[in-house]
């Protein structure tokens, strides 16, 4: 392990909250003694952004660490400039992009000639600018995540959120009647990786409707093909059932990578309950969070679609204030150990 001299470390202002969270435990963890370095923000009458790094000349020949949770085009410019005047103006040995939350996730077919594939191009700045390594948290699509990062030579390292999120629910699944009682849903073919991972932690089993998305739209698949599918990509032993009438009388536990505006996740839950669900709960690991969605998972005076819903915090809820936010009805699950156990592994690695 280098000496804490060798390392040096910037942040973003949109999640710093969180960022200070995976910094503690990276310290705790490492014994290293990392701080944040200051940015004198200020900026221009017109706008134009004008944030300077305090001693710049400390960067040269150094590994630099920048957390960033670029959810705006201004978050997105600030990262850029980042990155690139440390990697390229003041001369960092190498940086170390932390990004748990990735803002492009539904653009990442490059295959879809109608749309922009903004994931890959946001992969290739990343890399154009300086990143040399990416920590993200639970990518939408892990492939394509990826697949663009090896197309542009951007090492990838990805916080599972899975024992974390096990760790919160145990006590309820338990609570419920354990295996005999509860079952993990997945909705469709690009969900069922993540119910099947804490399906395993929990010694549950997953019930996934045989669908698949392609370029937005739905078509059902066979259901032999489709567990088929699943077992090749998943092993032979992945727990999974495709007969939904399973979950008649039993509670269910929905498991997904976001929630937005929550209405994909309000109606799937209504429809589980009129097949029989006895109830239905939720984990999220992004707090995506756009306008209605507190409407929608708590309704006024009406019974809430979900019993529990544990969330995770890799960015802020929508953008709101952290009191803004806030419901009191929410179980918060944070991220910050996965994204820190993370981070350690690639400091851990390092040797010049």
């Amino acid at each position: 392990m280098l000496p804490s001299e060798r390392f040096l470390v910037f942040g973003g202002t949109a999640h710093h909250g969180f960022d200070a969270k995976v910094l503690n435990l990276t310290n705790v963890v490492t014994g290293l003694d990392l701080k944040f370095r200051h940015l004198w923000y200020q900026g221009w009458p017109d706008g134009e952004p004008g944030f300077r790094m305090e001693k710049p000349e400390l960067i040269k020949d150094r590994h630099v660490v920048i957390f960033s949770c670029p959810i705006t085009l201004k978050h997105t410019e600030e990262l850029h400039d980042l990155i690139t005047a440390t990697k390229k103006q003041y001369a960092a040995r190498s940086v170390i992009a932390v990004l748990p939350f990735i803002r492009f996730r539904r653009q990442d077919h490059a295959e879809f000639v109608h749309e922009i594939t903004r994931l890959r191009w946001f992969l290739s700045d990343l890399k154009y600018w300086g990143a040399d390594d990416l920590i993200a948290c639970e990518p939408h699509s892990v492939e394509n995540m990826e697949r663009f990062c090896k197309e542009f030579g951007l090492k990838l390292h990805i916080a599972n959120p899975t024992k974390l999120f096990a760790e919160a629910i145990r006590g309820p699944v338990q609570a419920m009647g354990g295996v005999d009682t509860v079952r993990m849903y997945s909705p469709d073919f690009g969900s069922v990786g993540r119910a099947i991972a804490l399906a395993r932690e929990l010694g549950l089993t997953v019930v996934a409707t045989p669908k698949q998305r392609l370029n937005g739209r739905i078509s059902i698949v066979d259901n032999a093909d489709f567990l088929a599918a699943i077992h090749q990509k998943y092993g032979p032993d992945a727990p999974v059932s495709c007969d939904v009438e399973e979950l008649r009388g039993l509670n269910v536990i929905m498991c997904e990578d976001e929630i937005d505006t929550a209405g994909t996740a309000v109606t799937t839950a209504v429809n589980l309950r009129r097949i029989g669900a006895k109830s239905v709960r939720i984990v999220a690991t992004h707090p995506v969070c756009s306008p209605g969605w507190k409407m929608r998972l708590f309704p006024f005076g009406e019974p809430p679609p979900f019993e529990n819903i544990w969330l995770g915090d890799t960015r802020p809820r929508g953008n709101e204030t952290e009191y803004e936010g806030s419901t009191g009805r929410i179980d918060g699950v944070s991220m910050a150990p996965a994204v820190a156990a993370t981070l350690v592994k690639i400091l851990e690695s390092i040797t010049d």
